[in-house]
């Protein structure tokens, strides 16, 4: 597995060797001694899956304290266009944003460390996606932002969105709770 550092730090887009033959393919998408190397969490403690129809966004989400997690995803079926933005006081890159395309056939995926929102836009007609994260589910720390408020150009203008996220606050009206300390970042 290739790891390659994305703009934002501590974010790292994950390119897994994607073996194919007439059975069809094979992607390895977690190494433990690969990670550990790199100093990122491997402390899973969930692992979940979504399917999504073309033009849904699911985001920005992530989990506040105490219940924040590192977050890894891969896309198993069709294409995503997955986004990330640093929501960490103090990060050179706060409430920056980047994306990059995940799906079955490239092979890529994302590490998301604590302190960054996820989300993604469906680009196909049935998108699956793979999640592990280092925390259980809280209810209570379940938040998010709005997806039209961070400075990303979505390729699609009037998606299909849950109650939820059509509830999240603006990026400029969030209070962030995370704080960004350069002695965890990797790499």
């Amino acid at each position: 597995m290739d790891i390659e550092q994305s703009s934002i730090p501590g974010c790292f887009i994950l390119q897994a060797r994607v073996l194919s033959d007439a059975r069809g393919r094979f992607v390895k998408t977690f190494h433990v001694d690969r990670f550990a190397e790199l100093g990122l969490r491997t402390d899973w403690r969930e692992e979940y899956f979504s399917s999504s129809v073309r033009n849904v966004v699911r985001g920005m989400h992530f989990q506040t304290p105490p219940a924040d997690h590192a977050k890894m995803v891969f896309c198993l079926t069709g294409t995503v266009l997955d986004v990330v933005v640093d929501l960490r006081r103090g990060s050179p890159c706060y409430g920056q944003a980047f994306g990059v395309e995940l799906s079955e056939q490239n092979g890529r995926g994302l590490y998301i460390p604590t302190g960054c929102a996820h989300g993604f836009v469906a680009l196909g007609d049935d998108a699956g996606m793979y999640y592990k994260v280092t925390s259980v589910h809280a209810a209570e720390s379940d938040a998010g932002i709005a997806w039209d408020s961070i400075d990303f150009n979505w390729p699609v203008a009037s998606p299909e969105l849950s109650e939820r996220d059509r509830r999240h606050p603006r990026l400029a009206d969030f209070k962030s709770p995370f704080f960004f300390d350069p002695a965890k970042v990797t790499r």
